[in-house]
């Protein structure tokens, strides 16, 4: 049996075979990347904003199908183009129709990763060293400088100024301060994942 600080190998040998354990450091450094396995939040989808944007999905189709009729009573090249505004737009709500129930919130160790639609700006990523605050909130209200509405985008907020917004409902709001921006977002369970999210921006500054 042979023995130093860093391993144990005890080996057995019979005939060409070897027997050799994994060194205790290379065990440990196994059990720190499962200690730094990331959390997953999924928010609660607002009923009211899902069906307004599914509502609004069915008016453009339904207008998309009037606009194939007009063309094919007339045949002018203007409705052609109509049309094809309007299946772009329907391309676009059905996306954030699909965005808003695959919003998550994703916390590790070292970032929270907003997982947003494209059309809204696209997926954040914060390192939590660069957090300054959080805090339970109103979803306020704001003008709207890019996005979509009652989901998320770019807005300006009186007293708060600019923000990257990706919510789900109106009542988990939670504003994120950092030092390179604001973020208005709508976490289930709210005051634990603040507390979660201020924890490890805490341990990442100490480190």
């Amino acid at each position: 049996m042979e023995t130093n600080a860093g391993s144990i190998k005890p080996t057995h040998r019979c005939g060409r075979s070897n027997l050799t354990y994994v060194p205790l450091l290379d065990l440990a450094q196994v059990y720190v990347r499962r200690a730094e396995m990331s959390v997953v939040n999924r928010p609660e989808v607002s009923r009211p904003l899902a069906r307004f944007y599914a509502a609004m999905t069915v008016v453009i189709a339904a207008l998309g199908l009037l606009f194939v009729y007009l063309y094919l009573q007339s045949r002018q090249i203007g409705v052609i183009i109509g049309l094809i505004v309007i299946v772009v737009v329907e391309i676009i709500l059905v996306s954030l129709v699909a965005s808003i129930y695959r919003t998550t919130y994703t916390l590790t160790q070292k970032e929270l990763v907003i997982k947003a639609s494209i059309f809204i700006g696209g997926t954040k990523r914060i390192s939590v060293e660069t957090i300054e605050s959080a805090e339970k909130t109103v979803i306020p209200f704001g003008i709207r400088l890019f996005g979509a509405s009652g989901y998320g985008g770019y807005w300006y907020f009186p007293n708060v100024g600019r923000a990257f917004v990706a919510i789900a409902n109106f009542k988990d709001g939670v504003l994120i301060r950092t030092q390179h921006g604001i973020y208005l977002i709508t976490p289930k369970n709210p005051e634990s994942f603040i507390e979660s999210l201020m924890a490890a921006a805490k341990s990442e500054k100490k480190t």
